[in-house]
């Protein structure tokens, strides 16, 4: 998403783009992919900012992208499931505050504190993202304007929650979607939780009917009907520079050379930086500053082809959080551990969503929980498989808790483990967030998209503002700014 966004942009103001894709379809990780009939997606859901008039919708709008596909509109995020706690969450906080206000009765002060701070982070901002002033002084002024921001970008989820709610089990509940950028939240910094909570829980957000594949696609359309060139099946395997200081242009693995003004990676940034970039300087540097860096968690993905509507074994959603406990730390150690029975997971089914997905009567799930890389490497291929097959096992086992009856209807079934996400993605350690998101490495904390090298900058989950569609999105439009300023120059 955030190379196609930043191609889409540059093409539109008249520059000169080619876009280099090692894999045979646009997407990455957030492609699709069929088994007899289904089709899954290999890793999206619904995604923020989608929605009329959000972020990302207008600028689909503005490209003209938004004629070529059809939005399937949400009215809601999905079903919550904790042991004593169950129900929908809509995408807008006033139910959400309603909610907690009814169960937790004796709570009613801090959920409305709560919620008055979580707007007035959000108007702080906005405010900040929309402001035209230099970044440098907006960040002088920050003690004056910013408060909020300065407060969670120093604190971590559980720190900023424990101020304002002292009800553990609500806590929880709240912080739900942690998962959903990792890690859990006594190391989760708050500052990306709330702009991802905002996003999906209080904002109306969108699916893309036929798959997001066909989002991707679009974008390709209109970059190639803006006159620039996109090319699949074309890894590159060298940054070429001047002498490390100023950018050549690329070297693909069939030895082309295409010589640009500027270049923007969209590969992971350590590959980019430690890798391909010809100026051992610059490898070195880089090697010793992101080697010390967290990476976030990687995932296990259960790809599920029923032959019934998933309805009929209790789907009355088209997402459910199940979390089997309130302590968000333990469920995080457990995924890491590849300990599936005491793993919180989210289980999506695309055939609700746009019944397309799957053949007539039947539908498409997918359940997915974090897990460890370390926990699958060094495998042979026996190895592999077999773990492969018992993880399978117990998250459908798992599953079945909450959906009796949805083992027998399986017609198909396959899974993505951190191995197929290091291999597909070209994700370090399988890396689905890419730097994990701790205080330490978030907001201005976070990877810049401009490098040492000038012409070379990164867009992308790994660098500001963060993971998921709409943060790539954000960092592959502000990496085509940077572009536009330095061909300026």
């Amino acid at each position: 998403m955030a190379g196609l966004t930043c191609a889409l942009k540059l093409a539109s103001e008249g520059k000169k783009v080619i876009v280099l894709e090692r894999q045979p379809v646009p997407g990455g990780v957030g492609t699709s992919f069929k088994r007899k009939g289904f089709k899954f997606e290999a890793s999206l859901h619904i995604v923020d900012a989608l929605g009329p008039g959000e972020e990302v919708r207008k600028f689909l709008d503005e490209q003209g992208v938004s004629p070529k596909i059809e939005f399937i509109e949400l009215n809601e995020f999905g079903r919550v499931i904790y042991p004593e706690h169950d129900f929908i969450v809509g995408n807008d906080f006033e139910s959400l505050k309603a909610w907690c206000a009814a169960n937790f009765p004796g709570e009613k002060k801090g959920i409305k504190r709560l919620f008055a701070d979580i707007e007035q982070f959000s108007r702080e901002f906005d405010h900040f993202m929309d402001s035209g002033l230099p970044a440098w002084f907006k960040l002088l002024l920050s003690p004056f304007f910013y408060r909020s921001i300065i407060e969670t970008s120093c604190v971590t989820l559980e720190q900023y929650m424990r101020k304002r709610i002292k009800d553990e089990k609500l806590r929880s509940i709240i912080c739900t979607i942690w998962s959903f950028i990792g890690p859990a939240p006594d190391e989760l910094s708050a500052f990306y939780f709330l702009i991802v909570l905002r996003g999906y829980w209080g904002r109306k957000t969108a699916f893309i009917r036929g798959g997001f594949n066909k989002l991707f696609e679009a974008m390709v359309d209109m970059i190639k009907e803006r006159g620039s060139e996109v090319r699949f099946n074309t890894p590159v395997k060298e940054i070429s520079t001047y002498e490390g200081k100023r950018v050549r242009g690329v070297i693909t693995e069939k030895g082309e050379e295409i010589n640009s003004r500027v270049v923007i990676s969209n590969a992971n940034c350590i590959d980019t930086l430690t890798r391909f970039v010809d100026s051992a300087d610059i490898r070195g540097h880089y090697t010793r500053k992101l080697g010390p860096m967290q990476k976030s968690a990687s995932a296990f993905i259960l790809y599920l082809g029923l032959d019934v509507p998933a309805k009929a074994v209790g789907m009355d959603t088209s997402l459910l959080s199940i979390n089997p406990r309130y302590d968000h730390s333990e469920s995080y150690r457990n995924c890491l551990s590849s300990r599936y029975d005491g793993c919180s997971f989210a289980v999506i089914d695309y055939s609700q969503l746009d019944p397309g997905l799957a053949p007539p009567g039947k539908s498409t799930l997918c359940v997915m929980a974090l897990d460890n890389f370390a926990n699958w490497s060094g495998l042979s291929a026996h190895e592999y498989e077999r773990k492969k097959k018992e993880a399978s096992g117990v998250v459908l086992a798992q599953l079945e808790k909450y959906l009796p009856g949805v083992t027998k209807h399986v017609e198909v079934m396959d899974a993505g483990t951190p191995k197929t996400m290091y291999r597909y993605g070209n994700l370090p350690e399988g890396a689905i967030y890419g730097f994990a998101h701790t205080v330490a490495q978030s907001g201005i904390n976070r990877l810049s998209q401009e490098t040492l090298v000038k012409g070379l900058f990164l867009c992308g989950a790994w660098t500001q503002p963060g993971c998921g569609v709409h943060g790539c999105f954000v960092s592959g439009d502000d990496a085509a700014q940077m572009a536009l300023k330095q061909l300026k120059k």
